[in-house]
C-alpha cells in the first residue's frame, strides 16, 4: 500500500472548464507572522543539489506577495504560465519565484493573476501578472513507458517530518513503474524512487522523462525510520499531464512538442 503524504487542506471544488480563479490582492496574506504555507506535498530526501541550469523551468510557489513563504514547486511552460499541483491551490497563493536555485531568494518574483484548477486531476495552471522570459518546460505528448528513467526536482524537506526545506534545489532519479491515481483521483504516472525520495514541502514539482515534462508531483510514500540508505519500495504519484493536454492548450495556448 502506498501511504500518500499530500495534505489536502480545504481543497476547493474545481471551477467549470476554463474558468479562472482570480489571484488575491497582496493584502490577503500578511507580511509577517506564522503562516500556513499551503497544502503540503513532496520533495527530496537523498538526491543531490543541482544548478538551476539542470531544471531552468523549475519554480517556487509562494503564499505571500514577496515570494518568501514557499510551499510548493512548479514548472514554467511559457512566458506567462506555470503548472503546479491543484492541491496547492489556495486563496493565499500569491506569487511565483522563477530563475533561481535558492529557496526564497534571488531570481524574479511574479504575482499570480489567475489560478485555473483542472477538473480532471491534481493539476493547477497559474497565470503570471507579467511575462517572464526564460527556458520553459516542454510538455510530452505521451504517457511514459514502464521502466523509463526520470528525474524529479524540488526544494522540500530533506528528512521525513523535519520541516527543514533544502536551500538549494535538489534532484533525484526515479523509474516509471506504471499508472496510479493522484491526490484527487486523476490518472498518475507512478514512479519508484531510486537515488532520492520526495518529502513534504514541494508538491507540483516536475517529473522529467527524456527531456520532457510528463508529470506534476502529487503524493509519495511515507519515508520510514529517517532516511534509509536506499529507497526500494517507495513510490510517488505524479499527475499525468498526457491526460490534461487539451485543457492546457485551451487555457494557455501551449501545446506538447
Amino acid at each position: 500500500m502506498i501511504f500518500a503524504v499530500a495534505l489536502l487542506l480545504g481543497l476547493p471544488s474545481a471551477p467549470a472548464f476554463g474558468s479562472p480563479v482570480p489571484g488575491p490582492p497582496a493584502s490577503t496574506f500578511p507580511a509577517s507572522g506564522p503562516q500556513d504555507p499551503g497544502p503540503a506535498a513532496t520533495d527530496i530526501a537523498g538526491g543531490e543539489a543541482v544548478a538551476i541550469s539542470d531544471a531552468p523551468f523549475a519554480v517556487q510557489i509562494a503564499y505571500d506577495a514577496a515570494g518568501a513563504r514557499v510551499g510548493c514547486a512548479g514548472s514554467q511552460i511559457s512566458a506567462e504560465w506555470v503548472i503546479a499541483a491543484r492541491h496547492c491551490d489556495s486563496a493565499r497563493l500569491q506569487s511565483v519565484r522563477l530563475g533561481t536555485p535558492y529557496l526564497g531568494v534571488g531570481g524574479t518574483v511574479r504575482t499570480v493573476a489567475a489560478r485555473y484548477p483542472s477538473p480532471a486531476g491534481d493539476v493547477l495552471l497559474l497565470k503570471l501578472s507579467a511575462p517572464h522570459a526564460g527556458q520553459y518546460a516542454s510538455l510530452s505528448r505521451n504517457f511514459p513507458a514502464r521502466g523509463s528513467a526520470g528525474r524529479v526536482f524540488g526544494w522540500g524537506d530533506q528528512a521525513e517530518g523535519s520541516g527543514a526545506m533544502s536551500f538549494q534545489i535538489k534532484a533525484a532519479g526515479v523509474t516509471v513503474s506504471g499508472q496510479g491515481s493522484d491526490a484527487v483521483g486523476g490518472l498518475s504516472v507512478r514512479t519508484q524512487s531510486r537515488t532520492g525520495h520526495p518529502l513534504s514541502g514541494d508538491s507540483g514539482g516536475p517529473l522529467v522523462v527524456a527531456g520532457k515534462l510528463v508529470g506534476v508531483l502529487s503524493t509519495s510514500s511515507v519515508l520510514p525510520g529517517g532516511n534509509p540508505s536506499g529507497f526500494a519500495g517507495l513510490y510517488n504519484d505524479h499527475a499525468a499531464l498526457s491526460r490534461h493536454l487539451g485543457w492546457i492548450a485551451v487555457i494557455t495556448g501551449v501545446a506538447p512538442s
